[in-house]
């Protein structure tokens, strides 16, 4: 049995587009059920109101991801010029592996519909 639906931009109970459920709210969730015993099970959307500034904050995400990957393989590639070894090779994949967790901080999920089509 699913919980009720609640807005994740305004945290109101609404009904709305549905959150795509992926790895992140998977680690999530099972934190919430394995460790702190508070999983509610509740279906997450994206009321109508709230969906111009859901838009904006996904692409926003989407952009800073990208930039945090990029910026990670592009010292990984630096690193690699300046001492080409194994060490180098994993001081760069630990680094781009941290930049991708940073983008988590702004994590936006996606949504279940293709946003193209809604958006017309």
């Amino acid at each position: 049995m699913e919980g009720k639906s609640y807005c994740v931009i305004c945290g109101e109970q609404k009904r709305g587009l549905h959150v795509k459920i992926d790895r992140v709210i998977d680690a999530i969730r099972w934190f919430k059920t394995n460790v702190t015993k508070n999983e509610r099970n509740n279906t997450l959307v994206v009321c109508k109101g709230c969906y111009p500034e859901y838009s904006k904050m996904r692409k926003k995400y989407v952009a800073r991801m990208y930039l945090y990957v990029g910026l990670g393989v592009l010292f990984t590639i630096l690193v690699l010029l300046m001492s080409l070894s194994i060490l180098s090779l994993l001081i760069g994949a630990l680094l781009t592996g941290a930049l991708f967790l940073f983008s988590l901080l702004n994590y936006i999920p996606d949504l279940e519909i293709d946003e193209k089509k809604h958006a017309k």
